[in-house]
Parts: structure tokens; sequence; C-alpha cells
């Protein structure tokens, strides 16, 4: 799949741009704070219907009441025109013109996989991080993961709702009988087991194969990368009840997938304590290449990749290395601050644009320039 014309309405610091995107590369040059990752956001946003990292109403413009996302787009070599638009207090999602109805006839249309700063934060945030690495990776491969996850959420409200009203009453909690809870929880453990199978088996895969990328992209064949799935997901309805007092005295649900977790593993050594920055990178990227493979078996198209001034950290062999990795259909969307920093591999016949005060502009040289000589050189911005 493949984004082929991006428009952008009152997005962050956009007011209006239309940009004609190459099927194969493209790099998005610019100071820092001038809005690159903004057009990947742009795109994640349009993909998953939300933000990575900023609500709705955070998306639109200063000063403005509405922002509109639209990309004309090709999956599996059929053409489809896509629009998100959102005002203060309405979300509106168009395909083809058509409202969308479900959330989960939209989700999985566009596929992304993106690489930003950002995702370090699974090594910060704790397992809510994780989580919603695990939620977003397969709402984009499996449509049913969409559904469940949404009615996940809403049976864990109801039920968490019900044990707070539960403990504002005077109820006897040494001796709880009470017939809702009791529906309620086995409502609950039914799409909580969805849920948990669903993540134990997407997790199975995705060790599998970040094992194999880990070893290619940072040349490390002595360790295979082991992911670690924690839950204390429980189908026995005894194992809830034995927990009722306690969970009518804190208002929450204490058993199930909203508590997951994951953890990373090279060889003996926990990723988050023992291995370097450089280290933990090679992870987040092998992930991520990992990720691609996954929703392309499950798709039978490739997603797009968005990489997030991802170069700059990178030296030339562990560029080369990720390049020769990814499949030559694959689009991909780069920022960077300065082209210096991105080898020619990269380079060779991507189409750049140079992002400046909310514009953006398209370097019809492609990046190069000559010297004196007539040879040519990559220009330094």
């Amino acid at each position: 799949m493949r984004i082929n014309e991006l428009s952008l309405i009152n997005f962050r610091n956009y007011q209006n741009i239309s940009l004609i995107l190459s099927p194969k590369t493209n790099i998005f040059i610019g100071n820092n704070a001038t809005g690159k990752t903004n057009i990947l956001e742009s795109i994640y946003t349009l993909a998953l219907s939300k933000s990575y990292k900023a609500k709705d109403a955070d998306l639109i413009k200063s000063g403005e009441e509405f922002l509109r996302v639209s990309a004309k787009a090709t999956f599996n070599r059929y053409d489809s025109e896509l629009s998100i638009y959102t005002s203060l207090n309405k979300k509106v999602i168009l395909v083809d013109k058509d409202p969308v109805k479900k959330l989960s006839e939209y989700i999985g249309l566009l596929n992304v996989v993106l690489f930003s700063p950002d995702d370090f934060l699974i090594f910060k945030n704790g397992p809510i991080e994780k989580r919603k690495f695990i939620d977003f990776a397969l709402m984009e491969t499996y449509k049913t993961y969409v559904e469940n996850i949404s009615l996940f959420k809403k049976k864990l409200k109801l039920r968490n709702d019900y044990l707070k009203m539960l403990g504002s009453k005077n109820v006897d909690l040494d001796n709880i009988n009470d017939l809702m809870l009791d529906t309620l929880t086995e409502s609950f453990i039914e799409t909580n087991k969805k849920i948990y199978v669903q993540r134990k088996e997407f997790v199975k895969e995705l060790e599998k194969i970040t094992s194999i990328k880990y070893a290619e992209l940072s040349g490390d064949y002595n360790h295979y990368i082991r992911i670690m799935y924690f839950s204390n997901f429980n189908e026995n309805m005894s194992s809830y009840k034995e927990n009722y007092k306690k969970e009518i005295l804190k208002g929450s649900t204490e058993i199930g997938c909203h508590k997951d977790n994951l953890k990373f593993y090279k060889g003996k050594e926990d990723f988050e304590t023992s291995c370097s920055q450089g280290e933990k990178r090679m992870l987040l990227l092998s992930l991520k290449l990992a990720l691609i493979e996954i929703i392309k078996n499950a798709r039978k198209d490739n997603p797009i990749l968005l990489l997030d001034d991802v170069f700059s950290e990178l030296d030339k062999n562990h560029q080369n290395r990720l390049l020769s990795m990814l499949d030559s259909n694959i689009q991909v969307i780069i920022t960077t601050t300065d082209l210096i920093k991105i080898g020619s591999e990269a380079l060779n016949n991507s189409k750049i644009f140079t992002i400046n005060n909310g514009s953006i502009t398209e370097d019809v040289n492609n990046g190069w320039r000559k010297n004196i000589n007539g040879k040519k050189i990559w220009r330094n911005r």
C-alpha cells in the first residue's frame, strides 16, 4: 500500500498543503520544531483514526475550529480516498466520501509502522506503554481485535462503575452475594479471554521474527531475543469472587488484561536495566521490522514505514543494513534535520521535501548539487 497524495487543512502548524508522494522513499528535511514530525503524525492519525501522542482537539491548528487530513491511497492495487474531519466536538471518517459507521471497518485499510523517539517510552513508562504497543499493532493486523478491545474497555468500565457503587453502600463485605456483579464478571471474563488469546499468540509470533531481525540488523547472532508476556488473566470465576471484597474497597477490577505487561530480554539480559541505548534502539527497530512482516502476512500488502529522525542516530553501516532489510516495494517516509546525516543508499531515487515555517517545497534537484568540477555532491542544509 502507499499514499499517492496527502492533503492537510489546519493540522498542527499546517494551514493548507497538498503533497504528491513517491511510492518509494520520501524525505522531509527541516530544522527542529518546523513540523517534520507533524507530517508523520498526520499519516498515523489517518491510519489509526487518532494520534499516537495527542488528543484530537490538540491537533487542530491554533485559532482554527476544525482540521482535515485526507489521502489518495492505493491498497492491493485498488485506489481509494480516505479522510478524517475533526472539530472540537465531532469527528467524521470518510472512505471514498462515504461516512464510516464502525471503526472496525476502517482501521486496517491503511497500515503504517512508525519509529519515533517516543518509542523509547516503552522502557520508561511501564506496562501501560507496552499494552499500547500491543493494542495498536493488533488493531492494524486483525479487524476482530478492534471490536474485542473496544468491547473489553466498555465491560471493564461497567464493572468498575458497579464496584464503586457497591463500595458507596453498606455492603456486607464478608458475605458478598450479588447477582449483578456475578453477571458483569462472567461477561467480562468472556471478552477478556479473547484479548488474552490474541495478545499471547501475537507476542509469540513477534518474538520469533524480532529475534531474526535483531540479528540481521545488529550483527549480533549470539543472543536470542525473548519477549515475555505477563498476564494475571484467569477464566476461573472463583478467582474473581475471592477478590470481590478487595475490588469493592478499591473500586476497580484487579484481574484482567488491563494489567498485562511485557519484558524484553537479550539472552538473559533485561533490555530495560542491562542494555545500552544503542541496543535498545536496535531492539525497537527490530520490533518494527517484525511488525512490517506480520502486517504484510496478514494483509497481503506492505504497510507504510514512517521513520522520524532515525537515520541521524544510525551509522552508515546500520543505515544500509536497515534499508537492505526492507521490501523494495515498501513506501518509506523519513524525517531529518540534515541530508548529510543520511547515506547515499537512502537518498538514491528519493523524493525530497524542505519544510520551513509551515510550508513545504519539493526539491526538484532531488538533493543533488554540482561542485566546480561538475561532480555531483550532496547538498548540506
